[in-house]
């Protein structure tokens, strides 16, 4: 009686862990979206241009993100995906699961701090200890107490998959709904290491205390680290999940992004064979990659031959490359942490390496010591008042061979100028590093249409909290922006954004 014959029961969806494993597939899609006019809002039109990665031929009928006039309805999609979807499916999964399914929770966990830190790095003060709690006027929490319960909820994740693993060796119940590692607790082990490594280098100048203790509790950990390519993690079209690489849509079928102009001056001046995998040739310049200074005047220019980015429809998005963990240790090295057995130079060198391995290279003789090689001057070929001449403060002239008796700084800009290559397309996380350190140093803005809110040099530094949120939670925005210890606008700096 009061049964539907047509429908699963509860008992039936707990069998095969139904019940909440319904909910991490939107979880691992909503941290980079597969649907291209989503993931444009929700990184392609701010992060991926502010990073020096991208820029945009489309002038969009007038002032816009890409020249600093903060559209609204361009800057939600982060906090909603985030909000609306990673928020959202965690706060189910943690209530549903039974006692004896704690290790399903664990996995919710991890996808969540590497969803969520993506939106506090954009936005500052987000609504997180208390999500959950009420529908309406969720309180907003600092961008310290976000981080400091990252790190507990990693410590939790880790010590509960840990056991899982060791009480039930080779079970993988996690692998009808995981993208990305084929249900392997072990990889995910790594993943939460190494995330809890990049969050800790995250507050190396606000904290570096804490940065210290985190960054070595990462390395410490038996699990270990991403440090093959085999341990790259990536949007996996499997279990049923079906997508077209947004970026190859948004390039190539809408036209709307393009080669960065610090990226051609960065990896041309290399000489480096990833430029060519990252991007096309220009239509523009023939037989070289061309990119597009952000800000530029394109109302008055046509850029539309300038470089695409090189993606087809079948490459799956990057979650997070393992080349980033040896970068992480390098920089943890050069700043007297204890990285495991290396050197800043062999950490550095490792993941060089490795990024080269992981898009199908084998780094060619004499890179790595290359002790010449800079930034090359830009040109813009259709407007020179673009252009940025040699011995420009803007140009990123770090050589690339590692040098133990240059300064603490010159050391530090090749760690991160080498990161910021090795990452790319993910323009979220090289975006904030290069708030965080000031390197690989970027071409300021062409056109400043922020009304003076944003500095040009050194550039915005967040996105305004959207208006939505405004109106629906005004409360916990009101707290957010107190926390947030400035005004509302992309000029305020975010917590961790402290170097001296």
């Amino acid at each position: 009686m009061n049964t539907d014959p047509s429908k699963v029961t509860a008992t039936q969806a707990a069998g095969d862990f139904q019940y909440i494993g319904g909910f991490f597939p939107d979880m691992q899609e909503n941290i980079f979206s597969t649907i291209d006019y989503v993931y444009q809002l929700q990184q392609n039109l701010n992060a991926d241009v502010y990073s020096g990665y991208m820029m945009s031929a489309d002038p969009f009928g007038g002032p816009n993100n890409t020249n600093y006039f903060m559209k609204d309805n361009w800057n939600t999609q982060t906090f909603d995906s985030g909000n609306n979807s990673i928020m959202n499916d965690w706060n189910q999964i943690r209530k549903k699961a039974r006692p004896q399914d704690q290790h399903f929770v664990a996995m919710a966990l991890i996808l969540k701090v590497e969803g969520m830190h993506r939106v506090t790095d954009v936005y500052g003060p987000i609504p997180y200890s208390k999500y959950g709690t009420a529908n309406f006027n969720i309180p907003y929490d600092s961008q310290q107490a976000v981080y400091t319960q990252f790190f507990k909820e990693l410590d939790t994740a880790v010590n509960v998959l840990t056991a899982y693993v060791h009480a039930n060796p080779g079970a993988t119940p996690f692998k009808p709904f995981d993208f990305e590692y084929g249900g392997d607790y072990k990889q995910w082990l790594k993943f939460a290491n190494t995330l809890r490594l990049r969050l800790a280098m995250r507050i190396a100048y606000v904290d570096p205390t804490n940065a210290k203790l985190q960054a070595e509790k990462a390395v410490a950990d038996p699990n270990g680290l991403l440090s093959t390519v085999a341990d790259d993690a990536l949007l996996n079209m499997v279990n049923g999940l079906a997508y077209q690489n947004p970026l190859w849509n948004i390039t190539n079928a809408y036209g709307d992004i393009s080669m960065g102009a610090a990226a051609e001056s960065i990896l041309s001046g290399y000489n480096d064979p990833r430029e060519p995998v990252y991007y096309l040739p220009s239509k523009a310049v023939a037989g070289v990659e061309k990119g597009i200074r952000i800000g530029c005047d394109n109302n008055s220019f046509s850029y539309a031959g300038y470089s695409l980015i090189n993606d087809v429809a079948t490459t799956p998005i990057n979650i997070m490359f393992a080349s980033e963990s040896f970068f992480l240790r390098a920089e943890g090295a050069l700043r007297g942490w204890n990285m495991g057995g290396g050197t800043a130079q062999s950490f550095y060198e490792a993941g060089i390496t490795l990024s080269f391995q992981e898009r199908g290279l084998t780094i060619p003789a004499g890179y790595l010591t290359n002790t010449t090689a800079t930034a090359t001057p830009y040109f813009d070929t259709l407007n020179p008042t673009n252009n940025i001449a040699a011995g420009s403060p803007y140009l990123n002239n770090i050589t690339i061979a590692w040098n133990s008796g240059d300064t603490f700084e010159h050391n530090l800009q090749r760690i991160i100028t080498q990161k910021w290559i090795a990452m790319f397309p993910d323009g979220e996380e090289a975006w904030a590093e290069q708030r965080r350190t000031g390197y690989p140093i970027l071409f300021p803005t062409v056109v400043n249409n922020s009304g003076g809110l944003i500095p040009s040099v050194p550039g915005i530094r967040r996105l305004p909290f959207p208006q939505d949120e405004k109106q629906t939670n005004p409360v916990g925005v009101a707290q957010g922006v107190t926390e947030l210890g400035g005004p509302d606008n992309g000029g305020t700096k975010l917590w961790w954004d402290a170097k001296p």
